[in-house]
């Protein structure tokens, strides 16, 4: 995009004078003057057109280290200007502007000293919320050769920067905790000869073939061998999108966006632990990347950088999915807050399953008692709560309380 020239100090001093002169010149009838005011008065117009006609043209491109950012964490910005047509002899500027968010550039001077010739700039970027942004304001300056108009040209070419949620390492599980599609995993059952069968009591509809006579002889009760399963791990991220618990400042949500990077750290984690990781939010919409797919763990952060507070007023939606799902042993609930209601919208989601944590914000509006009611609710049906202040630094110690690391 071309903007008019700007007239410099310099333009307002001869135009002045040329006035003056003219003034003069038809004051005193003096033609001798008429001449000079005339020239001081067209010459800025022939700069003008010197500057409209002939710009120096430029083309750009842009490398980004690394290729994705991460809030919090530098990304540097590597520009190439091409000049593909020559310039006037005055000196060229340029600077690559960033989106406010992105952090600021840097002013360069570029080389016009003939076509083809290639400058260099490099800057970094500080990024301190995840999104999606573009680097789109590149803009070079030049003057004509007299100094009397300065022209801005804005354009080049749009190049888009995705900002992933901040994520930090936390701790892996162990092969023991990761999902099952029945009632034995493959890895246990490996470990186990043919005098030491993983068996459990009869219950009604059981295939009698699958009695196991030697335990049932040794305890008294009709005994079943386990059914063995494959090795299916599977896990279901809950983050809490409710716009209730999630006040915004400055319009963004620190609640919501510190559920965010939690999110984004324990699904690189699970991923990298070979689990094929769920993400759903309040309104039930949910998610899947299998940590078979090609860059998982990127899949999975580029999903969290769309991530939205919904209008969503409860977590009955989001139960809701949690209980169409079978056989999911790992379920992580990321919550804003934690009282009664959201424990009961829980506990009737995810059932039985054998894994379950819950890792909640404790806002300073909370009813006093609330948190602790809904934890102890979660407890006693077998979940395991721990509390995230709402730093990212204090989520692989509330992963390990809730048996991350186990």
């Amino acid at each position: 995009m071309r903007s008019l020239p700007r007239p410099t100090g310099r333009t307002v001093i001869v135009w002045a004078i040329g006035v003056v002169l003219l003034l003069v010149a038809i004051g005193l009838g003096n033609q001798d003057l008429l001449w000079p005011s005339v020239f001081l008065l067209v010459l800025p117009l022939v700069a003008l057109i010197s500057v409209v006609i002939r710009p120096p043209r430029f083309t750009l491109e842009r490398t980004l280290d690394p290729p994705t950012g991460q809030a919090g964490q530098p990304l540097s910005v590597r520009v190439n200007v091409t000049t593909v047509r020559s310039g006037p002899l005055t000196a060229v500027f340029a600077e690559d502007v960033p989106d406010p968010a992105l952090g600021r550039g840097v002013p360069f001077r570029l080389d016009t000293t003939e076509a083809g010739a290639t400058t260099s700039a490099e800057y970094v970027l500080h990024p301190q919320r995840r999104g999606r942004f573009e680097l789109s304001g590149f803009a070079y300056r030049f003057a004509d050769f007299l100094g009397l108009w300065v022209h801005t040209v804005r354009g080049g070419c749009v190049t888009p920067v995705v900002v992933h949620p901040l994520h930090a390492w936390l701790p892996g599980r162990r092969a023991h905790s990761y999902g099952i599609t029945g009632e034995t995993p493959i890895p246990q059952t490996a470990l186990s000869g043919p005098d030491d069968v993983m068996v459990r009591e009869y219950q009604p509809r059981d295939d009698v073939r699958r009695i196991h006579w030697p335990s049932t002889a040794r305890t008294g009760s009709l005994m079943v061998r386990r059914e063995e399963a494959a090795w299916d791990p599977t896990a279901w991220v809950l983050l809490d999108s409710r716009r209730a618990p999630h006040p915004l400042v400055g319009g963004l949500s620190p609640t919501f966006e510190a559920l965010v990077s939690a999110a984004a750290s324990l699904g690189a984690r699970m991923l990298s632990d070979g689990f094929s990781v769920t993400l759903v939010d309040a309104d039930g919409v949910h998610t899947t990347i299998s940590a078979d797919t090609p860059d998982a763990v990127d899949r999975w952060l580029d999903l969290l950088v769309d991530a939205d507070l919904t209008a969503a007023p409860d977590l009955l939606e989001a139960s809701a999915s949690l209980a169409q799902a079978s056989g999911e042993n790992l379920v992580v609930a990321l919550l804003g807050d934690l009282d009664r209601s959201v424990a009961e919208a829980l506990v009737s989601g995810a059932g039985s399953r054998e894994n379950r944590v819950v890792i909640a914000l404790q806002n300073s509006g909370e009813t006093p008692g609330a948190w602790d009611a809904g934890a102890d609710i979660l407890s006693d049906h077998g979940w395991q709560v721990s509390r995230l202040p709402g730093t990212p630094e204090a989520l692989a110690a509330a992963w390990g309380d809730a048996g991350g690391a186990r």
